[in-house]
């Protein structure tokens, strides 16, 4: 059995990896993350009445969502680390990108509430980048190691293979397959990803 001292670092830990798979979150979403993780690291009864409680505390509204989550080859083989998968809805340009990593088989998956659940339904465009790990932790500086091939949501909104409408259920088995060996480096545009940094 952990110790409360145990307990708090899961917490902390659960904390720090939803802050580098979601991006940036503001300080409503910190407080149900903070509740929630330490809620589940504390082992409490009545789970699903606990954290019902912890979205009304936070005046937060769960949303429905659909599975997204697949793998990534780069050059047909598994991407180096710190390999993003970012998700941008054209609808809504200014809102900020949900993304993830790739773990060191190039799976990824998309966690809005709960591990692996998904995204909201809705059309998206996908995008990737891989960065090197910045800090403090959940940041991550540029340049673009993917050469700033996909890393622009205007272009990748003209390419028919990122184009992404997610519905419910949702899938589990998208396949993205990138060229980066060979291909002439891009100019990142207006709107390309060229680093990402955590809100606080």
């Amino acid at each position: 059995m952990a110790t409360r001292i145990e307990q708090a670092g899961i917490a902390r830990a659960q904390i720090e990896r939803a802050q580098i798979e979601r991006g940036a979150i503001g300080s409503k979403t910190w407080t149900l993350i903070l509740t929630i993780g330490c809620l589940v690291s504390a082992g409490c009864g009545g789970k699903t009445d606990r954290l019902g409680q912890a979205y009304q505390d936070a005046s937060l509204t769960k949303t429905p969502v659909a599975q997204f989550s697949g793998v990534v080859t780069v050059d047909g083989t598994a991407p180096a680390a710190f390999t993003l998968v970012m998700l941008w809805n054209p609808k809504q340009p200014n809102a900020g990108m949900l993304r993830t990593i790739c773990d060191s088989e190039g799976r990824f998956t998309f966690t809005s509430y709960e591990p692996g659940d998904g995204v909201p339904p809705g059309n998206y465009v996908v995008l990737f980048a891989r960065f090197n790990m910045g800090r403090p932790l959940g940041n991550f500086d540029g340049p673009d190691l993917l050469n700033n091939l996909y890393n622009d949501p205007d272009k990748n909104a003209s390419k028919p293979e990122f184009q992404i409408s997610v519905d419910a259920p949702g899938k589990s088995d998208y396949q993205f397959n990138l060229a980066v060996a060979g291909e002439q480096p891009a100019t990142p545009g207006p709107h390309s990803v060229t680093e990402v940094k955590t809100v606080m």
